[in-house]
């Protein structure tokens, strides 16, 4: 069994996978399902290629530490401000704003930012795209194909969560087109990841990143969709 024998079925997983378990499953058990089981599949592949062909090549070595928490903290700072704009703007908190995100409780919440986001998402999607599936590239394309190839997979991939985020949208192409545009900006997104992970020789620097950034656009979208916070108090 050659590296290159399991890109098929890895293409596979990474263009398929996650949007049919969203289309399968009934939106009342996505929230807990979907993540449970894409991640446990996920880290089964992650964990069966590292076992097979070694932890370095698929960029999981222990590396310095320090690459990881500056990338962090710029993420951090960064969506953080873009944030803060959006909220003094009516139409753009409305943007941000997410029904799903008002609706968990404050445990919930807690739960969702700090664990379900930063390990069932980030690290098993980093472990996944930037490590095995983009090593499993390497050594079948050139590099620049190799990249381009992973950051599309990448957007692909986002099909069924954003299916799932417009589900409670009016159809029809407005529906259509917020599908298009959350591929089109999570490709550009997996083409900076990669290249990162490149640039670092593991996928430390970026699921830093990728975790940062989602669990502080999290944060800010539950702040934007409970309107009552952003209400002055009464006297």
């Amino acid at each position: 069994m050659t590296f290159a024998a399991v890109v098929g079925p890895l293409v596979a997983f990474a263009a398929a996978f996650q949007t049919l378990v969203f289309l399968v499953l009934p939106s009342r058990l996505r929230s807990i399902w979907a993540p449970m089981t894409i991640g446990t599949v996920g880290a089964m592949v992650t964990l069966g290629a590292a076992l097979v062909f070694g932890f370095d090549r698929i960029g999981l070595r222990l590396a310095d530490p320090g690459p990881a928490f500056l990338w962090a903290g710029g993420t951090l700072l960064a969506v953080a401000s873009v944030g803060i704009v959006m909220l003094k703007s009516s139409p753009l908190r409305e943007r941000l704003s997410d029904p799903r995100v008002a609706a968990w409780t404050n445990r919930g919440a807690v739960s969702h930012i700090l664990f379900r986001i930063p390990l069932m998402t980030a690290l098993i999607e980093e472990a996944f795209f930037r490590g095995v599936l983009h090593a499993t590239l390497m050594a079948v394309y050139p590099p620049s194909v190799a990249m381009a190839l992973g950051a599309v997979l990448f957007g692909l991939w986002h099909i069924g969560p954003a299916i799932d985020e417009t589900e409670s949208q009016t159809g029809g192409p407005a529906r259509s087109l917020k599908v298009a545009l959350t591929v089109v900006a999570t490709t550009v997104a997996g083409a900076g990841l990669v290249w990162l992970r490149v640039e670092t020789g593991s996928i430390w620097a970026p699921f830093a990143v990728h975790a940062a950034l989602n669990m502080t656009m999290a944060i800010f979208a539950r702040i934007a969709s409970r309107t009552d916070w952003l209400a002055p108090a009464r006297v």
